[in-house]
């Protein structure tokens, strides 16, 4: 079967594949919506022989959460043009649609691991989409603002971070210290009682 053959078999919309989250999850998509992730589309297209494909595409880096997104976003846009890179809007030309923007209505975090995801994935619309809305995010905010929006931490958080990073891996050398010396007084005072055993018979 040619690469173009198997790239048709793979969109076939009535056949899906499983994907397994990083947190062990496994999900389902469409092979239609699998076509917008330029990613999904080359692995299918390589392995994909018109017979059942039921191997679990395994997503190590990404959560079941994000997943979730991830797939919500192809299903909603399967069976639509995948753009190329040179054709992504400018910065601040992006036109949400409704859905778009219920679909980002997401905090800071969520929203740069769907990011990531999308980046991963080649997911090019998504991407484009969700760091624009990354950037009308901050648009006319003071830096203050800015901060709380994209949970930044303050300098006074960073140093309380640093301090519990620190005194956790204190800890963690010290049960090293005493779990290596429990170690070597054991057997020296399992000899010591051996040897007065010895020595009272």
């Amino acid at each position: 079967m040619s690469t173009g053959e198997a790239s048709e078999a793979a969109a076939d919309p009535d056949v899906y594949f499983v994907l397994q989250s990083s947190d062990g999850q496994e999900l389902k998509i469409s092979s239609l919506a699998s076509q917008q992730s330029k990613t999904l589309k080359n692995l299918l297209a390589s392995f994909h022989d018109g017979a059942d494909f039921n191997e679990v595409i395994s997503m190590d880096n990404i959560k079941e959460a994000t997943l979730l997104k991830i797939i919500e976003w192809c299903e909603h846009n399967r069976g639509e043009p995948v753009p190329d890179h040179d054709e992504d809007p400018k910065p601040g030309s992006v036109r949400f649609s409704e859905w778009d923007k219920e679909y980002l209505e997401i905090d800071c975090s969520q929203l740069f691991d769907l990011i990531v995801a999308a980046d991963y994935l080649n997911i090019r619309k998504l991407l484009v989409y969700a760091t624009n809305k990354v950037a009308l995010m901050g648009k006319g905010k003071s830096p203050e603002q800015m901060r709380v929006t994209y949970m930044i931490p303050t300098d006074e958080e960073d140093e309380a971070a640093e301090k519990a990073a620190a005194e956790k891996k204190k800890a963690k050398e010290a049960e090293r210290a005493a779990a290596a010396a429990a170690g070597e007084t054991g057997p020296s005072a399992s000899g010591a009682e051996a040897a007065a055993g010895a020595k009272d018979a």
